[in-house]
């Protein structure tokens, strides 16, 4: 569902918070789906994220339906909690989805792979919303504001912080087709604009942007079959962000520099890719599952400490494997919730943690 994601170059909260991803998906496995209806909100942290999707549906049980219709017809879907959806298939269309979730750190993935425990590892608790909108019967535009407040054993963020902003347009370049086994394909372009705070802070919890323009960019596919007359859909996708600026910075920031500091820093390219199975229990109840790979290049940082030498160098690339189970329930066709949780089951240089969350899907 989400499609969040924050920056690497958050070293402060990188290293104790979330990390990120990407890869591209070959088109022969996209072309071996067969996709299903309504895309969900979708994340993007991220950690860094970010949708689920709404399906038009009829009042008929799973059970007891008529022959003539097919239960990828009347399936309902909230989304499951990492996947990104497609755009909506009418203009008009409004989704809406508020997501709250914790962050639980259980240490640190050390370069070899191995876990560190940290007794003063942070945690978090964020919400964000994504709002996705039907421009055309192809086109949507989504936006996904979101508030971080985070904490460790010594001290805690001064108050709640607004991150950057993610915006993106989404375009639905080929339509599911279940009966003849087309699978829908869209992709995705938008920027994230630097709104969080990042430099000067007054402690290093603060931290809750990037200063950096950013690229969104991606792919994603869907598909849904009947299987002995259940509905499981399957999504997949691939997705990447590249910082377009470097951010000047000054004293406490983001990239993990204290008082005294003074240079810039620059994120590499980073992003995640990964499927997901949403399988029907009945037309209300689904299991969700996500897997998920985050991947990030190292930062390139340039200042010095005052009377310091000049330092320039590239911080340690990153990665870790997310999987996330969860359970949703829809109560109408255009109302659901899940709840679950995701975590992290392997990794290096980044944060090894737990992050139960629940979403409310709405659509308009």
């Amino acid at each position: 569902m989400r499609f969040l994601f924050k920056d690497p170059s958050f070293v402060v909260l990188s290293k104790q918070t979330q990390k990120f991803k990407i890869s591209f998906l070959s088109m022969g496995f996209f072309c071996a789906l067969a996709p299903h209806s309504y895309a969900k909100i979708t994340q993007d942290y991220s950690a860094i994220t970010p949708v689920p999707s709404t399906n038009a549906a009829t009042d008929s049980t799973v059970l007891n339906k008529p022959s003539n219709v097919s239960i990828l017809d009347i399936q309902r879907y909230t989304g499951s909690l990492l996947s990104p959806s497609g755009a909506v298939t009418q203009a008009g269309s409004l989704m809406i989805e508020p997501y709250f979730q914790s962050t639980i750190s259980r240490g640190g993935y050390l370069n070899d792979g191995r876990v560190r425990s940290n007794k003063h590892r942070t945690d978090s608790a964020d919400s964000f919303i994504l709002v996705k909108y039907g421009i055309t019967n192809n086109l949507s535009v989504q936006v996904t504001p979101q508030v971080n407040y985070y904490w460790n054993g010594r001290t805690t963020a001064s108050t709640v912080h607004f991150s950057d902003l993610p915006v993106e347009l989404q375009y639905r370049w080929i339509d599911q087709n279940n009966k003849k086994y087309i699978p829908s394909f869209t992709t995705y372009l938008g920027m994230n604009f630097p709104t969080g705070d990042y430099t000067n802070l007054g402690r290093a919890l603060d931290a809750a942007g990037s200063g950096s323009y950013a690229l969104r960019f991606g792919i994603q596919s869907q598909a849904a079959y009947d299987i002995n007359n259940h509905a499981l859909r399957v999504r997949l996708w691939g997705v990447a962000r590249k910082p377009l600026t470097s951010a000047n910075i000054r004293d406490i920031s983001s990239y993990g520099t204290d008082d005294g500091y003074k240079g810039n820093a620059k994120s590499g390219l980073f992003g995640n890719w990964g499927f997901s199975l949403e399988y029907g229990i009945t037309k209300e109840w689904v299991l969700a599952f996500d897997f998920q790979y985050d991947w990030a290049k190292g930062t390139r940082m340039r200042g010095a400490y005052t009377n310091g030498p000049f330092e320039r160098y590239v911080s340690a690339a990153s990665h870790d494997i997310q999987i996330a189970p969860a359970i949703e329930y829809n109560w109408t066709p255009t109302m659901g919730v899940i709840v679950g949780a995701a975590l992290t089951v392997d990794g290096h240089n980044t944060n090894d943690f737990v992050q139960p969350q629940f979403a409310v899907n709405f659509a308009f």
